[in-house]
């Protein structure tokens, strides 16, 4: 799927169709290892996209558009497949690892790891930190909130995240170097605030904060997905950056695996993968299909029917009260590639500001995974170190606020 998800949005059509098809039938495949939960999400995407259709039709609409339906999101999917092997490339731990380091260096040097690392290696650095920093099966406040936010903003930059290819495929228009200059400025807020919280926080015992033996010399890696994104970026532009990291994992990953072990070991390392733990992505594979078509069909019923929001412009003061409602629905378990669907085909007739749009979409998703307290993220803190909701929800309230507002002010200012 992933090389004709490529090679369909290069300009190759026909390729879509296999792209879409091959996204279906791993759908269905992987269909029994769904929990109830999420067979019923799927089901209410899937029948809130075929109601838009629906109404399309009553509205005069007269096609069924099924590459659409089976294709909108095959870029995500692509790219949450071709990322994930990435990890068999990364290490984040020093094999041999020194004293472990006490105080605050030790905070930087955890908090720091785990974002760079997780820029391209996604939820895999945070639940490989967390498992090494957990006490009795538990995370302190210090511990989880940093490694939390620390994963979590790294979704405002790294095109390795599917957030970045989210905010970019539904804010037609916006390009990721664009988008750089604003989002690092509220990556090293996040950053700032955290230290700042828990080195002033009474019980914030940052002199005391035991960190995580980082493996740095590993973060080249990261530094050269980076480097091979921008130039392969700057040399086809016309590309989307959503196909360039597709691309880029695969053939990386399989040149570093041939470099180190060999042609055939190599290969077979990566068909052990894609057999064993690829299928490991059904969650998001679920997610992304089905919102897919939930947002084909609101975009063909709008189409239709546009709706009207009693505003002529999607001005920077509109932008942070969208802002401000998406975070809201984070926080009642709305996750944020749903409302970022739905805002997206509301908006986009007002012909909103791409950069703008897209910014808020990369903030929404951000800090609403750690501000929810039912997000994916919040979820496997409390199932797995044994954090409760209203924990999630108190430790990161200040912290939403903050950066909320730092976001506000930035669109005011910049817009």
């Amino acid at each position: 799927m992933i090389f004709s998800s490529v090679l369909g949005a290069s300009g190759l059509q026909d390729f879509l169709w296999i792209s879409g098809i091959s996204a279906l039938v791993a759908f269905i495949l992987l269909w029994p290892r769904m929990s109830r939960i999420q067979h019923i999400q799927c089901g209410i995407f899937f029948s809130v996209g075929f109601l838009g259709l629906g109404l399309a039709w009553m509205n005069g609409y007269r096609e069924i558009p099924v590459q659409k339906f089976i294709t909108q999101n095959h870029l995500l999917i692509s790219l949450l497949s071709a990322v994930s092997f990435l990890r068999l490339i990364t290490d984040t731990r020093l094999e041999t690892p020194e004293v472990i380091q006490t105080g605050g260096k030790a905070f930087w040097q955890t908090i720091g790891g785990v974002h760079l690392f997780a820029s391209v290696i996604n939820i895999s650095a945070f639940i490989i930190f967390g498992d090494a920093l957990k006490k009795n099966g538990r995370l302190d406040r210090t511990t989880a909130t940093s490694i939390q936010r620390g994963f979590a903003l790294a979704a405002l930059w790294s095109p390795f995240f599917a957030a970045m290819g989210t905010c970019l495929l539904y804010a037609p228009g916006s390009k990721w170097t664009h988008l750089l200059p604003l989002s690092i400025p509220i990556t090293v807020l996040g950053l700032t605030i955290t230290w700042v919280e828990h080195r002033f926080r009474r019980n914030g015992n940052l002199d005391l904060f035991k960190g995580y033996p980082v493996n740095f010399r590993a973060l080249w890696v990261p530094s050269l997905m980076v480097v091979c994104v921008l130039i392969a970026h700057n040399i086809l532009p016309h590309l989307s950056v959503l196909v360039l990291v597709s691309a880029l994992s695969i053939s990386i990953t399989t040149v570093v695996l041939i470099a180190q072990r060999h042609l055939l070991p190599a290969l077979k390392t990566i068909q052990e993968f894609s057999q064993n733990r690829l299928p490991d992505i059904y969650g998001e594979l679920a997610l992304f299909f089905s919102t897919g078509v939930m947002a084909t069909g609101i975009t063909v019923f709008i189409g239709q029917a546009p709706l009207t929001l009693g505003i002529e412009a999607f001005t920077p003061a509109i932008a942070v009260i969208v802002m401000g409602a998406l975070l809201l629905l984070a926080f009642v378990g709305v996750h944020a590639i749903v409302s970022i669907v739905a805002a997206s085909a509301i908006l986009l007739p007002l012909d909103p500001n791409p950069l703008m749009l897209a910014l808020i979409f990369l903030v929404t998703w951000s800090v609403g995974s750690t501000g929810g307290p039912i997000s994916g993220l919040n979820l496997a803190m409390q199932g797995r170190y044994g954090i409760t909701a209203f924990q999630c929800f108190a430790w990161n309230i200040i912290y939403t606020l903050i950066i909320f507002i730092g976001s506000s002010i930035l669109i005011l200012t910049i817009f």
